[in-house]
């Protein structure tokens, strides 16, 4: 257990594919059903041109798969969830 200084570990969770930044901003455009500001600027030096992360050793190490595979689903799921976090912070 953490607390009681046992290890930690850092473990990727996903498919194994990405998506761009601009596929993210449209998706969160459809789901949400209204724009969001955006302001698009260069690549920073040093930024990759493409990167995702595997993960195979969360699917390895605790038999973990994702349910959701389609980014309009998981961006609904990441709202809804926001969505409730600010109703309950809001109830206190």
């Amino acid at each position: 257990m953490l607390h009681t200084g046992g290890e930690s570990t850092t473990l990727n969770c996903g498919y194994g594919h990405g998506y761009s930044v601009r596929e993210v901003i449209d998706a969160v455009h459809r789901v949400n059903g209204r724009p969001i500001a955006v302001e698009e600027l260069g690549r920073r030096a040093g930024d990759p041109p493409h990167l995702v992360a595997g993960a195979d050793r969360i699917r390895r190490e605790l038999g973990w798969t994702p349910r959701y595979d389609d980014l309009d689903v998981i961006v609904r799921s990441s709202i809804d969830w926001e969505r409730k976090l600010t109703a309950q912070s809001g109830s206190r």
